[in-house]
């Protein structure tokens, strides 16, 4: 007797792993819920981040070109007793709106390297000279001294430059200097992002 109950209760033992065995211990319900609230903050993701791109190639985007004067009439500024802020007020370009035409200041929108240069033009046979600057901070210049019969010059710089959100740029006009503007527009000062930081 004792055998046959041995027997029996190993078999129900067996019947009973068998059982577990095959059914599912896990919360399928549960286990579907997490999934979905995975999936959700998945596609939540998805969209911060084409949002981010999106505003990323839009802050991306910055160049402007200007020339001094839009006026057809010929104009010369300077010289003057002291440096004096060049306003560029005729734009050819001014995508991302960083080029202030009222000031002649390119405040930078985004932090990143950025390229300037500026094209000086003087007539007269009197010296020429323009400052480019960063906050104030003197960066580079370009001028030029007139030879004996030479009565136009001309002169150019350039400089790459690492900028924060919010740096400044802008030329000024050397003391006792001046340039000269006509319908040539040989005057310009341009810029653009080369890439962000």
């Amino acid at each position: 007797m004792k055998l046959v109950s041995s027997v029996v209760v190993l078999m129900c033992v067996g019947v009973a792993q068998t059982l577990d065995f095959m059914l599912p211990t896990i919360d399928i319900v549960g286990e579907l819920q997490k999934i979905e609230t995975m999936e959700k903050r998945l596609n939540a993701l998805h969209k911060e981040v084409r949002e981010l791109k999106s505003k990323n190639e839009e802050r991306a985007k910055v160049a402007f070109s200007a020339s001094l004067s839009e006026s057809e009439r010929p104009r010369f500024y300077g010289p003057f007793t002291e440096e004096s802020t060049l306003v560029y007020n005729n734009t050819f370009t001014n995508i991302g709106n960083a080029y202030d035409t009222n000031t002649g200041i390119f405040t930078a929108p985004v932090k990143g390297v950025y390229f300037f240069i500026f094209v000086v033009f003087n007539a007269g046979g009197e010296s020429t000279g323009v400052r480019l600057l960063k906050n104030d901070n003197f960066v580079v210049a370009a001028s030029d001294n007139p030879p004996g019969r030479d009565t136009e010059d001309t002169t150019i710089n350039s400089a790459s430059l690492l900028l924060e959100r919010g740096d400044r740029i802008y030329l000024q006009l050397m003391k006792t200097r001046r340039i000269y503007t006509d319908s040539w527009k040989r005057n310009t000062f341009s810029g653009h992002l080369l890439f962000t930081v």
